[in-house]
């Protein structure tokens, strides 16, 4: 029966990409105070979260994993005050425990630079509270969320298709990698 070693197979497979995974973010945790140009510091991982901690800033940018499959993002407005483009289209206001209320992940991360300090890009505060309430149409690849949250840091309108996408663009932004640290509740 072919059945078995197909999904053997496959086990195996998930097993080693896993792996690859964790090795990949350990590096990224290693080489954290190595000064590279060009590096994109670490990615925000729910399986292996960074170990370092750090608070909400206004004007910080915040991500959460969305059913282990996608990453969201967000703008800081104030201490408790998060805005995100929900998938229906509306800009809302939300706080952090309701960013990851039914979303599969339990961390919020922040873009950090490689001290822990949250990445603050102060003109984004007003350009995200003046949008709360308004509705856009959403797209999963064209009009989501790393297209509002890029517009509210700099103002440029542009289609965004991946969060590695929009974290080179962080990066590029800030003038530094982009390491992505776990927010303490």
């Amino acid at each position: 029966m072919p059945l078995p070693f197909i999904l053997a197979g496959a086990a195996l497979g998930a097993l080693f990409l896993h792996n690859q995974e964790k090795s990949h973010l350990k590096r990224q945790d290693r080489e954290r105070h190595i000064s590279k140009s060009g590096a994109m510091g670490r990615d925000p991982s729910e399986l292996h979260p960074s170990g370092k901690y750090t608070q909400m800033v206004p004007g910080s940018i915040v991500a959460c994993e969305v059913y282990n499959a996608f990453i969201h993002t967000g703008i800081v407005v104030d201490s408790n005050t998060i805005v995100e483009l929900h998938g229906n289209g509306l800009v809302r206001a939300i706080s952090p425990q309701r960013l990851i209320a039914q979303r599969s992940g339990t961390h919020i991360f922040i873009a950090c630079d490689q001290s822990s300090n949250p990445i603050v890009i102060e003109e984004s505060i007003d350009k995200a509270a003046s949008d709360i309430f308004s509705y856009h149409e959403y797209d999963l690849f064209n009009a989501n969320c790393y297209r509002h949250t890029w517009r509210w840091l700099c103002g440029e309108d542009r289609a965004i298709k991946s969060f590695e996408e929009f974290n080179r663009l962080l990066s590029v932004l800030a003038k530094q990698p982009i390491y992505w640290d776990r927010v303490s509740l």
